[in-house]
């Protein structure tokens, strides 16, 4: 394997940015962070494709803004100016999230971008903004939040774009992230399981060098490698009871604590839009098969327990820690 001790350094800068937010306790700190990890994570986006280059300059031009915004809003509230401050800060970290209605930048760069980047842009690098909104008292974000649960699903449903669909399901959850914000614990086991997930799903997608739905019904890999993305898109979908199952039991709670039956029932209908997506992906994988027999003999593999195993058992220890919480 070709060793490039480039990438390696931008990704420890990257991380220490991402670090460096998470652990600063005041505006200035945490702005820094976000920006050291920002120069650090576009060279990351290079690769072979001419595209891109487009990329980086679209995720470099709405980090800037979002940025500047982030910026403009703690110097207006370090001077003592009441100019909305709170408000602009949530917005600006809601585009550097992708969320809803600021969503579209997003999908049109992770499009470009290889399965590896797509996943720290999608999970790593969502953590800072996050930890920001959790400090920042805001009910205007339900709006942005009912929109990207009513929004993405939809949108989700036609996609046959591995990096699309992956990049709608991220708007989905940093929806349902939001939802949880005041509780850090929860927050945090929530991206750890989505986390997980990609982290599965992404590496199955890279190994098979797959960019599209069809490709894996037409792909000539063994039987493991399609239950792998079986289990996989199920999970992610929030099948029970695999450990995607738990994030919406983890929201759930959190909303029947709070008395949000409206929102609540918002986000049932639309998990049952990204589950009802996930499921009939994933089981045409697993049906269509043109050239062998359907649910052919499965090959003894390490990994397939390894990824079955985690489905199933962090699921029992997420709802063991859950209710001691």
């Amino acid at each position: 394997m070709y060793f490039n001790s480039t990438k390696l350094m931008l990704a420890n800068t990257m991380m220490i940015g991402v670090i460096m937010t998470i652990c600063s306790n005041n505006w200035m700190s945490m702005w820094m962070g976000l920006e050291i990890s920002l120069i650090s994570f576009i060279p990351l986006m290079q690769n072979n494709l001419n595209s891109s280059s487009e990329s980086m300059i679209k995720y470099f031009i709405m980090q800037s803004v979002s940025s500047t915004m982030f910026l403009f809003s703690v110097t207006i509230m370090l001077i003592g100016v009441n100019m909305m401050e709170e408000f602009m800060l949530s917005l600006s970290m809601l585009i550097k999230l992708g969320s809803t209605p600021f969503h579209n930048w997003i999908i049109m760069t992770i499009e470009n971008l290889s399965m590896m980047t797509m996943l720290n842009m999608l999970t790593i690098l969502k953590i800072p903004p996050l930890m920001i909104m959790y400090q920042i008292e805001s009910d205007w974000i339900l709006i942005p939040i009912m929109l990207g649960m009513i929004i993405s699903p939809i949108q989700c449903l036609n996609q046959s774009s591995i990096r699309k669909t992956l990049g709608f399901s991220s708007i989905f959850n940093i929806s349902l992230t939001l939802l949880i914000i005041d509780k850090m614990l929860t927050m945090l086991m929530f991206m750890l399981i989505y986390s997980l997930n990609m982290i599965l799903l992404t590496m199955v997608f890279n190994s098979l060098k797959i960019k599209y739905f069809n490709q894996i019904m037409l792909n000539e890999s063994s039987n493991w490698n399609k239950i792998n993305v079986w289990i996989n898109l199920l999970s992610m979908g929030g099948f029970p009871p695999l450990m995607g199952f738990m994030n919406k039991i983890l929201v759930l709670q959190n909303l029947l604590m709070n008395s949000q039956l409206t929102i609540m029932f918002i986000m049932l209908l639309s998990s049952m839009l990204v589950l009802m997506f996930y499921t009939r992906m994933a089981f045409s994988v697993i049906m269509m098969n043109s050239l062998f027999k359907k649910w052919m003999t499965i090959n003894n593999s390490k990994y397939l327990y390894f990824q079955m195993t985690l489905n199933f058992t962090m699921t029992g220890m997420i709802m063991v820690i859950s209710m001691i919480n």
